[in-house]
């Protein structure tokens, strides 16, 4: 009876507190994921295949801090991204892909066209450890600036192998600006669609690093050394990124420089350009399909053309198994 009691009297505070209207959500949204990603594969007597292990593992850590009250917004994320892989060819491990983001944003709403404002943008992108060229033999030809260079000769576990250094860690360093009118003219749970267009200004900081230029149709493998160069000009960026079902999400990004001042106006090869060769253009996409609570299959690409780092298009696409971790 005393317990009867008890509940009886307990059952008024409990109905008063269930009753009290929620806690709002505070103004800032955090998160922290962490992914993880491998393979192993062995071949033995396999025509046109070494023996031996192929080993890959890779790391991606995403993080982002959003501020929304009223007509503020305030974005800022970091990625982190990482690839090692060994070959049977090779004793050591190679880095695949080796990035590290940081981005921030302010943008104001307009309190009459809400999806429409004025924002402020910077970005900072690097690769956190050195650039290394790494061949089965050191006796294969390779020149630097068009001059014959030797390779270092490395032996391990019974196998030589040559090593060129290209560039040191946080090297090339490259930092962009940006500020003008952004708009949202979608913001839906399958398509969330945000496009800005302003002035540009963008610095990339290399000097003494170098980078594979290579020309198939001559024996050598060609390296040219990079420089510092800074750019202003008109940039647009268009992101995109929507949940299609409820196991499959995408995002796009689109981003171009076109810049109207340039310092140098040459490659690092020392060939001139002018007008749309200036142009810096980015591209990153990716495709997941979740396939339990923690891991998710990703399709990820990643592409660029920035001609006063090296004139051609630097493309990475994978598809990967990812293992991930909520940490926040």
């Amino acid at each position: 009876e005393a317990g009867e009691a008890a509940a009886a009297a307990a059952a008024p505070a409990a109905a008063a507190e269930a009753a009290k209207p929620a806690e709002p959500a505070g103004p800032w949204t955090l998160s922290l994921e962490l992914g993880l990603n491998g393979a192993l594969s062995n071949s033995s007597g396999v025509v046109g295949a070494e023996d031996g292990n192929t080993v890959q593992f890779g790391m991606a850590l995403k993080g982002a801090a959003k501020l929304r009250e009223g007509a503020h917004e305030w974005r800022n994320s970091l990625t982190i991204a990482e690839t090692q892989t060994q070959t049977p060819a090779l004793p050591v491990f190679i880095k695949g892909n080796d990035v590290f983001e940081l981005r921030t944003m302010y943008l104001y709403h307009l309190p009459a066209v809400p999806w429409l404002g004025p924002f402020v943008r910077a970005r900072m992108q690097t690769a956190l450890f050195p650039g290394r060229l790494v061949l089965p033999d050191p006796a294969i030809p390779v020149t630097v600036d068009g001059e014959a260079t030797a390779l270092d000769s490395k032996t391990e576990d019974g196998k030589s192998y040559g090593v060129l250094e290209l560039t040191d860690p946080f090297q090339p360093l490259r930092l962009r600006e940006s500020a003008g009118v952004f708009a949202q003219p979608v913001d839906a749970p399958m398509l969330g669609l945000t496009v800005t267009v302003g002035a540009g200004a963008q610095q990339v900081f290399a000097d003494g690093g170098r980078a594979v230029k290579d020309d198939e149709t001559t024996p050598a493998i060609e390296v040219v050394s990079l420089d510092d160069s800074q750019q202003i000009g008109v940039e647009v960026e268009l992101e995109a990124e929507g949940q299609v079902t409820e196991t499959v999400r995408y995002s796009l990004g689109v981003n171009l420089l076109y810049p109207f001042y340039s310092d140098p106006e040459l490659t690092p090869a020392g060939d001139p350009l002018e007008g749309i060769e200036l142009a810096n253009v980015e591209v990153d996409g990716k495709i997941s399909v979740k396939l339990a609570a923690w891991a998710s299959l990703d399709y990820v690409l990643s592409a660029k053309y920035l001609p006063l780092i090296i004139d051609e298009w630097q493309v990475q696409h994978g598809l990967l198994l990812n293992a991930s971790f909520n940490l926040l």
